[in-house]
């Protein structure tokens, strides 16, 4: 091993070009290739470096482009070489590519920057739909191929086109590879290159026993190691590895499309985790080691131990894939680039040029050795070996051995200054195939623009548009010839972000760009011939005959079209669902089409949801709503009985969890004592399970299912507090504060115990309800400025979420129960980062809201979800009637109205048309304290099923009730009356909706009249005694029906107004009818009634009469003729009083603007009169009272004054000045300085924390011209638009001692507050208790932070914000479910 610095250089004639110099007592080499130049035939231009990709991200300070620090040192030194290496350096040629403008890219593994020639300008950041192809060519037109040509294009279709995907770095769940293979197959691709063991290694067999050695290495051992090694590769939150089982399954999958597997498990380099597996199995030392610096991901090939157990394990999964797959990738590129600047090639063949200095010695003919056993091991399995192209012949010396000339060579580079691959031409010349990869073509995962590192979706998009399929790397001018291409996405940064549209764009760019390469998309042909109805004689002959045709062309098509000649598929397509869209219904089918839609309709479910968690209903309470839901034709009753607090205990609450058991009273009391931390529930806390039970039965029992709902991991404040009084510490999450609603995902124990509780209660559900509900809504919102789903992104946990998320929907399926959860944290902001359980029941309530991006339903339901229609626009918080409120009593009913069932919030309806499973009203309780009022519910809930009544089931509860009321025994009754009785019930329907409610009510007297229209049958019973001489007749009561009139009651009331004697009726009278069901029976002559029942069948109606009142005679004292007096009577006379107008004058508000700030309502006012009659009949009305009964609301409105000049510095409108004016100023606060001294920093040094902003204030003057034209200026307001920020400055108080050889501890670093950037406030943000996004700027976090974004703009914008702040009062907040 040599001593002091080294490095590797470029020599002309050897290209790896190593020189030998002296330097002190040691000899170190040097290579060109950390100078700053390469030689070329065409000049001097700069060498590209080609470090780890990992290392060139831009959060990895430690990788630098350029010379390695022993380099730089020894650049400064001329050093004399020996005599014998000039020689080749004079003679020598250097081959390197040609670049129009040379860099220096940072380049990644599996991936070297060859020079693209862009023939367009950058593209913008892909848009994910896929039906964006404005930067991409349209397919060309081509004709259907001549005699002459077919074999020409026979030859082009019969490529392999393959797309690689980088599944060993990055794990990749089986769904989303059976997604890429859909596709692959709808482009024409012919195989799926899956790299499972590249640095991680994802693919695990059943049995993983390894022999080598002279040991056997245990299956389970072997799988713990290498599942080890691969997270301390990467810790993917998505998953570790595929299985055996679900590997078989892909391979049958992409059969049964057409297309091919190609497994690759790479090596000698590129073997992180296999190499960790080796080390936890007691091999020693199995990494290559370069004069002291070991290589993370590449064997020694001098350790005999690691290269047989690596041979061992490579034969095991070749033997997997015999007879699956035709072709097998053992990888062998990039040795030790991480260990020696992407020099590993030159260092193994270096021995044969300097030996003695310490290189592997024989190190490129082990090399070669390696790869040809390699390939003898897949070639006895059956397979074709293929390997990438930079390791073989490198540097084009032949002399170290030859290839097995049956590997296949994956060309993806033609090499870099310093890193010389042998050419195309010479491979091909030693007899070797190529698959053309050229990396001109590459995507790095995560690098999504230009700008965004190397290998960008940009650049290859670029790259495929300007590289033909043809165009093979350092070809040297021949024609290779080439078995096909293959187009790359690798994960370099396995953390970045799989976007599936990404990688279709590539894979469809690149088929489009060599389409007369790719077969044409057939699948979508066979896909519109299924589409055609089965039964075609429910349709008109003549629209039958159209699609008969359109099917002929079809299947007429030449089966071996390329994608250039797309177009003629697609006009027979198009043509083919233009006639069956054009099918016209008999009208027999028709009809039966219209009951298939309404019973469809009837089907979706009706769901009203009752916050039961955060305020207490009782049984009885929740009985009524059941009563009035069924009546309604509602389906289930959605009852949150987790929310905030948790009102349902079991008998048992015992939980076993984290080692241990809670007890059950320990649990409940903990429960409760947190459910009344939330809120004290004067009118109850918690309902027990004797009582839950009795609900769904009783539910049952009306037609209703119910769907419980236990919130979790937030709206979890009861169990948190349970949790901390039970011993589990800090279960909450914590960000910018501690969540008093959301648990911590990263809390192991509280994770445990949740999940046990959750289960506890599905437990109890299993059997009783089909679906259970697990919340997953609103994650943080209270410690996070309603930012959680972004802040778990941040620090990672968002893969965690999804996990437990999984998990609860695993234990509900596990017991028969179907999951559901709220929309909210389901691939946030419409990314695929995670994946999330497919059979879960989303309840979509909301798109969100500013800073709260939540997934479109559209790209929801392109995931294959279900969705229920959960509208936010139908809610309703209890309590809540002012407008200004979040979710209105008013707001709720009127949208109930109006919002169509299907219409999903933030979509139109029918223009989106989505499949939902049916809707959900609900019902919430953010303020618990707020009074329920029942009427307020029931209205609600009658305005929504009167909207949507053809989905909503007719009232049956009657019909319910008079089947309950039949007869279970008939025996004994006529056959007539039995045959009535049957046709009456199979006449009923269940199936008719709201709209066709007179329809149930006639069944229901159908079946009632043929219930009391039942007779007995005569029979006759007898004896046959010998003493006899007939038998006795016996006969059976009959059952008749007899009414009965109910007379009319008379009610007089006087009335003064009628001459004394006189009468009017008022309301006539009217009979009523009572019906009486009697049974007759008749013996021996003589008949019994008996009355069974009597029913009051129409009620009769009082008859109300008016009579005269007697006029009494008074004399007066003289005697004189008495008067006629009548009794005076009350006149009652409403007024309205208008409402007045009080004007404000505004100085914010532009002139000539007027807003009602408070809306004007007339008032009322009622007077009371006396009228009597005077002798000559005329009517005298007198007034004895007025009284307002409704004051008048003064209306006030604001007029505006406020006059912005034309062109002024704050970009105000223009508008013609009217004095008074408004002026505005700026004035800067200065920011203040805080010295503290720091205790863990060197004495003397000094730190800015956090670094000084001046803030500004804006101040609003009233500008007026006085008579002798001076400006007067008044002060009518200031700002603080910007506050200042103090500048907090560290001063070290540390001393330390130089001899001092005790190891300084780490100091602990706490993770960055998170800070959500400034911007503009939400117009609408959720109901609930501290929820809402502040309207103020963000105050400044002091712990975890984001980089701030955004700036602060111009005092225009001020005084926007000023006056809309002014203006509009408040945010709506949104619902807290």
């Amino acid at each position: 091993m040599l001593q002091g610095g080294y490095v590797m250089k470029l020599e002309k004639k050897q290209r790896f070009s190593i020189r030998k110099y002296a330097f002190g007592a040691a000899s170190v080499l040097i290579g060109f290739a950390f100078g700053t130049q390469v030689v070329s035939a065409d000049g001097v231009t700069p060498a590209p470096q080609k470090p780890e990709t990992l290392q060139t991200m831009p959060d990895n300070p430690q990788l630098k482009e350029g010379p390695t620090k022993e380099a730089e040192k020894l650049s400064d030194t001329v050093i004399q070489p020996k005599e014998e290496v000039k020689a080749d350096v004079d003679n020598a040629k250097t081959d390197a590519p040609k670049v129009d403008n040379p860099v220096t890219p940072p380049v990644s593994e599996n991936a070297s920057p060859t020079p693209i020639v862009q023939a367009d300008s950058s593209t913008q950041a892909e848009k994910t739909n896929e039906a964006d192809n404005q930067n991409e060519p349209s397919t060309p037109a081509v004709p259907t191929p001549t005699t002459e040509r077919v074999a020409q294009v026979n030859e082009k279709l019969a490529k392999r086109k393959m797309i690689s995907i980088d599944a060993g770095r990055k794990y990749f769940s089986p769904d989303q590879l059976k997604e890429i293979i859909d596709k692959a197959k709808h482009y024409g691709f012919t195989d799926l290159h899956l790299l499972v063991g590249n640095d991680g290694m994802r693919f695990m067999l059943d049995d993983m026993t390894i022999k080598a050695n002279g040991k056997t290495y245990a299956s389970d051992d072997v799988k713990r190691a290498i599942e080890k090694g691969t997270n301390e590769y990467y810790n993917d939150p998505n998953g570790n590895h595929l299985t055996e089982s679900q590997m078989t399954d892909l391979i049958n999958y992409a059969k049964d499309k057409g297309i091919g597997l190609v497994p690759t498990v790479n090596s000698p380099g590129h073997m992180d985790a296999i190499l960790n597996a080796m080390k936890e199995l007691g091999i020693q030392n199995p990494n290559f080691n370069y004069f002291g610096k070991e290589s993370a991901r590449t064997v020694d090939l001098d350790n005999k131990e690691a290269v047989e157990f690596t041979k061992a394990l490579i034969d095991k999964y070749a033997a997997y894939f015999a007879g699956k797959s035709e072709i097998f990738n053992i990888g062998l590129d990039e040795y030790a680039n991480d260990a020696t600047n992407a020099k590993g090639w030159s260092v193994l063949q270096a021995d044969k040029y300097y030996p003695n200095e310490g290189y592997p010695v024989k190190g490129y003919e082990k090399f070669i050795a390696y790869a040809n056993d390699l390939a003898r091991i897949v070639k006895s399995h059956g397979l074709k070996p293929m390997a990438f192209n930079d390791g073989i012949y490198y540097n084009s010396d032949t002399s170290f051995g030859t290839f097995d000339k049956d590997i296949i060579v994956s060309m993806w580079t033609g090499g870099w200054g310093g890193y010389d691959v042998a050419s195309s031409k010479l491979l091909v010349e030693k007899g070797h195939q190529i698959l053309n990869t050229n990396d001109a073509w590459y995507y790095v995962l995560g690098r999504n623009a230009d700008g965004q590192g190397w290998y960008n979706l940009d650049q290859g998009l670029n790259g495929i548009k300007s590289t033909p399929i043809t165009s093979v790397p350092k070809a040297e001018g021949a024609d290779i010839p080439i078995i096909g291409g293959m187009v790359a996405a690798w994960a370099d940064t396995p953390s970045a972000r799989y976007s599936p549209s990404r990688l279709f764009k590539l894979m469809r760019q690149f088929a489009n760009s060599n389409a007369e390469y790719f077969a044409a998309d057939y699948e979508s042909a066979e896909q519109a011939l299924n589409e055609v109805p089965k039964d075609l004689n429910r349709y008109t002959s003549e629209s039958v005959a159209a699609v008969k045709e359109a099917e002929k062309a079809i299947r007429s098509l030449d089966s071996n079209l390329s994608r250039a000649q797309q177009d003629t598929i697609d006009e027979a397509i198009a043509k083919l669902q233009e006639t069956v869209s054009n099918l016209t219904l008999t009208p027999e089918a028709q009809k039966e089409e219209e009951a298939k839609r309404e019973l469809e309709k009837l089907e979706k479910n009706k769901v009203i949801s009752i916050d039961a968690g955060r305020k207490y209903f009782s049984a009885e309470q929740l009985k009524r709503i059941i009563d009035k839901a069924s009546e309604l034709g509602y389906s289930d009753l959605h009852l949150l009985l987790g929310n905030d607090g948790l009102r349902f205990l079991l008998d048992d609450m015992s939980i076993t969890a984290n080692g241990k058991t809670y007890t059950s009273d320990d649990v409940k009391n903990a429960i409760i004592e947190g459910t009344k931390a939330y809120y004290d529930d004067p009118n109850g806390t918690t309902l027990s399970q004797a009582e839950v039970a009795d609900l769904i039965d009783y539910a049952k029992s009306k037609g209703l299912g119910l769907i419980p709902a236990i919130n979790s991991p937030g709206h979890m404040d009861a169990m948190l507090v349970a949790m901390e009084k039970l011993g589990i510490h800090n279960p909450q999450a914590n960000f910018d504060k501690v969540s008093k609603t959301t648990m911590d995902l990263e809390n192991e124990e509280a994770m445990n115990f949740t999940k046990a509780l959750i289960g506890k209660y599905m437990d109890f559900f299993a059997g009783k309800t089909k679906i259970f509900n697990y919340g997953t809504d609103e994650y943080a919102n209270d410690a996070t400025n309603a930012q959680g789903w972004y802040y778990l992104k941040y620090y990672n946990l968002y893969g965690k979420f999804a996990e437990y998320s999984n998990t609860l929907a695993t234990m509900a399926k596990e017991r028969g129960l179907r999951p559901m959860a709220f929309n909210d944290g389901f691939y946030y902001e419409d990314k695929d980062d995670v994946e999330f359980d497919k059979d879960v029941l989303i309840s979509y309530w909301s798109k969100g809201w500013w800073g709260y991006n939540l997934a479109s339903p559209q790209y929801l339901a392109s995931k294959g979800y279900k969705l229920l229609n959960t509208n936010g626009d139908w809610y309703y918080v209890i309590g809540n009637h002012k407008q200004d409120e979040a979710y209105p009593l008013s707001k709720a009913i009127e949208n109930s109205g109006k919002v169509p069932f299907n219409q999903l919030a933030s979509t139109k309806y029918p223009e989106v048309d989505l499949p939902t499973v049916g809707s959900m009203l609900g019902i919430w309780a953010d303020k618990p304290s707020a009074e329920y009022k029942e009427e307020e519910i029931f209205e609600i809930m009658t305005a929504f099923a009167d909207h949507n009544k053809d989905y909503f089931r007719a009232n049956y509860s009657a019909l319910r009730n008079e089947v309950g009321q039949l007869p279970q025994n008939l025996e004994g009754y006529s056959k007539e009356s039995i045959d009535a009785l049957h046709a009456a019930k199979e006449a009923l329907n269940y199936n008719l909706n709201r709209n066709k409610q007179a329809e149930v009510d006639t069944l229901v007297d159908k079946l009632h009249a043929a219930r009391l229209g039942l007779k007995p049958a005569a029979t006759h019973l007898g004896s046959l005694d010998e003493n006899e001489v007939a038998a006795n007749v016996e006969t059976q009561p009959e059952l008749i029906t007899r009414t009965e009139e109910i007379p009319f009651e008379i009610i007089k009331k006087e009335n003064p107004n009628l001459p004394e004697g006189q009468e009017k009726i008022i309301t006539p009278g009217v009979k009523g009818e009572r019906t009486h069901h009697i049974s007759v029976l008749t013996e021996n002559g003589k008949t019994t009634e008996t009355v069974l029942d009597s029913q009051v069948t129409k009620e009769a109606v009082n008859q109300v009469v008016e009579v005269g009142a007697p006029i009494t005679h008074k004399g007066d004292e003289h005697d004189l003729a008495p008067v006629a007096e009548a009794l005076p009577r009350l006149d009652i006379q409403e007024e309205e009083i208008p409402f007045t107008t009080v004007t404000h004058e505004n100085p914010l508000l532009l002139k000539g603007k007027t807003q009602i700030v408070t809306k004007g309502v007339n008032g009322h006012r009622s007077h009371f009169y006396t009228v009597t009659t005077s002798a000559d009949g005329k009517e005298i009305k007198t007034l004895v009272d007025s009284l307002v009964t409704q004051e008048a609301v003064t209306q006030v409105v604001e007029v505006g004054t406020l006059v912005a000049q034309v062109g002024d510095a704050h970009e105000l409108a223009p508008v013609a000045e009217i004095k008074p004016r408004i002026d505005i100023q700026e004035e800067e606060i200065p920011f203040t300085t805080v010295t503290r001294e720091n205790p863990l920093l060197a004495k003397g040094k000094v730190q800015v924390v956090t670094k000084g902003v001046n803030g500004r204030r804006v101040n609003f003057y009233s500008v007026t011209t006085s008579t002798d034209g001076k400006k007067v200026k008044a002060l009518v307001n200031s700002v603080i638009a910007q506050e200042a920020i103090a500048q907090v400055v560290e001063v070290g108080t540390l001393v330390t001692h130089v001899d001092d050889k005790k190891t300084q501890h780490a100091i602990s670093e706490d993770k960055p507050k998170l800070e959500i950037p400034s911007q503009p406030a939400p117009t609408s943000v959720p109901a609930g208790e501290n929820k809402a996004l502040p309207q103020d700027p963000a105050i400044v976090a002091t712990e975890k932070k984001l980089p701030e974004t955004g700036s602060h703009h111009s005092a225009g914008l001020i005084v926007a914000g000023l006056m809309t702040t002014l203006v509009a009062y408040g945010l709506t907040k949104k619902k807290e479910d």
